[in-house]
């Protein structure tokens, strides 16, 4: 490994540690909101008769 490829995983891991990730703080509550799309939707569910 080359001293570099160390400097930049000891900083990634210090940027994971103090919280800088990706990830939001969750409140523990789970919200379902329905989004309409295409594969959801009633109208073109429905099959027309030959």
């Amino acid at each position: 490994m080359k001293n570099n490829e160390v400097y930049a995983a000891i900083a990634l891991a210090l940027h994971e540690h103090l919280g800088n990730n990706v990830h939001d703080i969750e409140t523990g509550k789970i919200t379902i909101a329905e989004h309409q799309t295409m594969w959801n939707l009633a109208s073109l569910s429905m099959t027309a008769h030959p």
